[in-house]
């Protein structure tokens, strides 16, 4: 139970983490629609990256940004294979 807890934890400071990453580098990003962003729209990215899903209305437009979400993308797929690995022994 303590690697479940462990493991929620650990999305969820990811997710905190990555999202003031997107805030701090914002000039290198865009969304689809032409309005202000907020904390909030970050935190809805991390979000879905973290989570597998990836849909949101903002996307990279440099190297810089693009770095940053491969970096969470695969620090995600590697905690779910460790995960399903630990699970699995």
């Amino acid at each position: 139970m303590k690697i479940v807890i462990r493991t929620v934890v650990f999305h969820f400071v990811c997710i905190l983490i990555f999202a003031l990453f997107y805030y701090y580098f914002k000039d290198h990003f865009q969304r689809k629609v032409d309005e202000e962003f907020n904390v909030f729209d970050y935190l809805l990215l991390s979000t879905t990256i973290q989570a597998g899903v990836g849909i949101s209305d903002i996307y990279p437009i440099s190297f810089y940004g693009k770095i940053i979400m491969i970096i969470q993308q695969l620090l995600m797929i590697m905690t779910h294979v460790f995960t399903l690995y630990i699970f699995n022994l």
